[in-house]
């Protein structure tokens, strides 16, 4: 949901899928027409000879990482210049590493290169909804300042057990580490590579070592046993107000960027306690002049917590909601950083803890909104994907209440429907694909059913109404 007009915001619903599946050999995705192209250096995994070997549980997926005794498994290919390798014997290493693959390419220019080496069977150790780390110590011998890449893929820049990826670029000559921790999200295959991109033009020497991928225990929240922290309980006589010292209004309409056709009032027949600790949000089809002084033929309601009630990081925030489904329906529960009138949207951040697109009536979408780092008006949005950001719960969703929630801080941002967690973002996240991370700071609570924006609703009938039970905040932590 966008926060004001003239912004375009609102859920991006289609999940992003990079992988390019074409068997020929292809330059990296990120080569920009017209200029130098990349090198591409990808330790390869999966030699047939050592499929056989088995992988323990948490055990590491690089064969030959440092190239400890030779050079066995690595290859190297270029479309340029050629990209020589040699096992190079080193005193200063990280970790107590004492040999590195050292690269070097003379100049010229060039748009993909490759470097293959082995895995330990990545068809078998890569697991769908398992987390991982990858990481290798990477030494700038120049010190140009140009990029190195780490990522997963083939030569080709497919069969990609993640999207996830870690780019850096240094100006000075020692040795640094790359690392990212990932969720699995398709499985591998025999060709999946630990896969390190480089600028193709010029000359360059770079040194790695301790090449590695690892299962590792997912990131969670801490655990708080104690009751919830606050509690804005929907008490009262049914067809009242919601509570004026928590909740504010917001009125008119402008299409909040989004295209939609409703006019938000503070009338009680738009927003209103229902006399059994609940509290309703009504969309009606009526021909009226909004508070704005415009004529719509929908009415709504959008209230706030801005000013009144900040939830603080390290928080986890949670509601019962039923939501309105249907053509033209949009209803949400949703948090807004509360410094947005001064850092302006999208950079104050954005979680939207459930959003329901009424025409998909089983499926509930959550979202992350930050802006890029190159640009604080450029919203760069992540919609979780094959993680799970869209939710197919199996019915329609006006059909009963569920539990949604979002928990936040400093480094992580985890959602969860009943209690379950289903889409996650961490600030590794956020930094290596060139998004700011305003999670750190506190956020209110937004809850609204907007009409249009996503779907006509002119065939739909109204009212809609989206009925939310007490909302529930723990300091600290989730309770679960």
């Amino acid at each position: 949901m966008a926060p004001t007009a003239p912004v375009t915001a609102g859920p991006r619903l289609q999940a992003v899928t990079s992988a390019v599946r074409r068997p020929q050999r292809l330059p990296p995705p990120w080569h920009s027409p017209g200029k130098a192209g990349w090198l591409v250096v990808v330790i390869a995994l999966g030699v047939a000879s050592l499929l056989l070997l088995q992988l323990s549980p948490g055990g590491e997926g690089v064969l030959n990482g440092s190239a400890a005794i030779d050079l066995t498994g690595w290859k190297a290919a270029s479309d340029g210049e050629p990209v020589t390798l040699s096992r190079q014997p080193i005193t200063d290493g990280p970790s107590g590493a004492g040999t590195a693959v050292d690269i070097r390419r003379s100049g010229g220019e060039g748009r993909w290169a490759t470097v293959l080496a082995d895995l330990r069977s990545p068809e078998a150790f890569f697991k769908v909804g398992r987390t991982y780390r990858m990481q290798v110590f990477v030494r700038d011998v120049k010190a140009s300042g140009r990029g190195i890449g780490m990522l997963l893929a083939n030569g080709n820049y497919a069969h990609r057990p993640t999207d996830s990826s870690r780019y850096e670029g240094y100006r000075d000559d020692s040795w640094h580490l790359l690392t990212r921790t990932f969720v699995c999200t398709e499985p591998a295959s025999p060709d999946t590579a630990f896969y390190l991109a480089l600028p193709a033009s010029g000359a360059l020497h770079w040194q790695v070592t301790g090449a590695s991928v690892r299962e590792v225990p997912p990131s969670r929240p801490p655990r708080v046993r104690e009751p919830a922290t606050r509690i804005l309980s929907f008490t009262g006589p049914a067809g009242t107000s919601p509570d004026r010292q928590v909740w504010s209004h917001e009125t008119g309409g402008h299409g909040w960027g989004n295209g939609e056709l409703q006019s938000y009032t503070s009338s009680t027949s738009n927003v209103q306690l229902d006399g059994n600790g609940n509290l309703v949000i009504t969309a009606r089809r009526e021909n009226v002049i909004g508070p704005d002084g415009i004529r719509r033929g929908y009415t709504s309601a959008r209230i706030t917590t801005q000013g009144k009630v900040d939830v603080r990081p390290g928080s986890y925030v949670e509601a019962p909601i039923r939501v309105p489904v249907g053509a033209g329906s949009w209803p949400a529960f949703w948090l807004l950083g509360s410094n947005v009138s001064t850092a302006g949207w999208p950079a104050c951040g954005e979680l939207d803890v459930v959003e329901v697109i009424g025409a998909n009536p089983t499926v509930a979408h959550s979202a992350v909104h930050m802006a890029a780092r190159s640009d604080p008006d450029r919203d760069v949005p992540y919609h979780g994907g094959k993680d799970g950001g869209s939710v197919d719960l199996g019915h329609p969703l006006d059909s009963r209440t569920h539990l949604y929630g979002v928990y936040f801080d400093h480094t992580m941002v985890r959602f969860y429907i009943d209690r379950k967690e289903h889409m996650a973002f961490d600030l590794e996240d956020a930094e290596s694909s060139g998004r700011t991370w305003p999670f750190g700071n506190p956020m209110f609570v937004v809850l609204n059913v907007a009409v249009g924006g996503n779907g006509d609703p002119s065939a739909s009938s109204f009212p809609k109404s989206m009925t939310v039970g007490a909302i529930s905040i723990w300091e600290g932590g989730t309770p679960f």
